[in-house]
């Protein structure tokens, strides 16, 4: 690598984001555009994000497709019509798909742990593991078929993947609206990414593969919360707030480029310190 441009570049290199219709997975959409890359985003919602609408307006190569990532058939199909649209072969996937958790949550989501529902959990998991399993499965199998030599998973965690929820913080939750936990479901999918991104790093590299598997690792995101859970946050966390969405775009570049060719089988927590503490 020549200079540092060329380093992060992905110009030429096509990338998949899963659950790139939100508001984090279009913050990744627009930094790999923006990297050179063409992107294709992997999203069971069928309407288009409005900051994806506006880099296909400014002329982005992005490309849509509504799946099921839980739906084995689906995804194949998927990456079927990534090489037949596209004339090439990813290399680059970024498993950010995952149902989300929220101070919100109804009642059978967050109530006490003895009576958090089997049909959830399942949901939960499915989720973000069976659907990380299916699309890396998918993409693996076209980056051998094409003869790649070059590949970077990024798999999306979070520091509930690391540490415990701490209840506590959802106090205000509790009184306003009655018993409150912070589920389980959402902790141990989010834990679980790590197991398998040690797992994937080990294989890939023992198929020599090429391609290198990692885990980003975020802190909360502000996104219009309760002020008291911002603040309870806030306190928390060592610099002192939330996360904005553009706060992990530089790990997300990092991660994906050859910047990061020595790192396999890692963490990479952007967290404001929470984790530290």
């Amino acid at each position: 690598m020549h200079n540092l441009k060329e380093l992060f570049s992905l110009k030429g290199r096509i990338a998949v984001v899963t659950g790139g219709q939100g508001d984090l997975g279009s913050e990744y959409v627009k930094t790999l555009a923006s990297a050179g890359a063409k992107v294709v985003v992997l999203d069971i919602k069928k309407e288009i994000h409005p900051k994806i609408r506006e880099l296909c307006d400014a002329g982005a190569e992005i490309v849509t497709f509504t799946v099921d990532l839980t739906e084995k058939g689906e995804v194949r199909k998927a990456f079927g019509e990534i090489r037949s649209t596209l004339r090439d072969t990813p290399s680059i996937l970024i498993n950010n798909a995952g149902r989300a958790t929220h101070p919100n949550a109804p009642k059978e989501e967050s109530g006490p742990f003895e009576d958090y529902p089997e049909e959830v959990w399942e949901g939960m998991l499915d989720s973000h593991l069976k659907a990380a399993l299916l699309a890396s499965q998918e993409f693996i199998r076209s980056y051998k078929s094409a003869k790649k030599t070059q590949g970077s998973i990024i798999n999306v965690s979070s520091t509930y993947g690391l540490v415990s929820p701490e209840q506590g913080m959802y106090e205000f939750r509790r009184k306003s609206k009655g018993a409150y936990y912070k589920p389980i479901g959402y902790s141990v999918a989010k834990s679980g990414m790590l197991g398998f991104t040690k797992w994937l790093a080990e294989y890939c590299a023992f198929e020599k593969t090429g391609i290198r598997v990692n885990t980003l690792v975020p802190g909360g995101v502000e996104a219009g919360q309760d002020p008291t859970f911002i603040r309870e946050y806030e306190k928390r966390t060592m610099l002192g707030r939330m996360a904005n969405n553009s706060d992990y775009n530089g790990a997300i570049l990092f991660l994906a480029s050859n910047a990061s060719a020595y790192m396999t089988g890692a963490e990479l927590v952007v967290d404001g310190g929470w984790t530290a503490r």
